[in-house]
């Protein structure tokens, strides 16, 4: 939720009263949120192995770039108005996740790797790819991020 002070305290960044709040530098607005704990369920596990694994393919720098760019047009998207994003790495999860909603029999994100991708020609080999197969939205000159993974 959007925090607006009525004392001059623009700039306060913390933890109180069980909430943390944040300035978010790119919009100039503090945000806040309920503090919150983590407990152990059935789901936390296979989320993380997952987690873990997509990061190990490590990306190239190239195709960084590409998920960034195509950041600044998917938040000019009237839909996305709300729910901006500002890094690669949001994207990068949003396609990962998508790929494997889309094609849970060839794709299992606790075991992908590279050569898993470059093998079976995943969508997720580049960005163009994976707007084309629709795993997320279509933007204005997709066509130019055709660098690999």
């Amino acid at each position: 939720m959007k925090v607006t002070f009525k004392n001059m305290l623009q700039g306060y960044v913390g933890k109180a009263d069980g909430m943390i709040y944040y300035l978010n530098k790119r919009t100039g607005k503090v945000y806040a949120r309920r503090q919150f704990k983590f407990e152990k369920h059935s789901g936390h596990t296979p989320f993380r192995q997952a987690q873990k694994q997509i990061y190990l393919i490590k990306p190239a720098a190239e195709y960084k770039y590409n998920l960034y760019d195509y950041c600044l047009s998917y938040n000019e998207l009237p839909q996305n108005q709300e729910q901006q994003v500002f890094s690669w790495c949001h994207i990068y999860n949003k396609l990962m996740w998508a790929m494997q909603k889309a094609m849970p029999a060839q794709v299992d994100l606790k075991t992908i790797t590279r050569e898993q991708i470059y093998e079976q020609n995943l969508p997720c080999k580049t960005l163009k790819a994976a707007i084309e197969v629709g795993l997320l939205p279509m933007v204005d000159g997709y066509q130019r991020w055709d660098k690999e993974i």
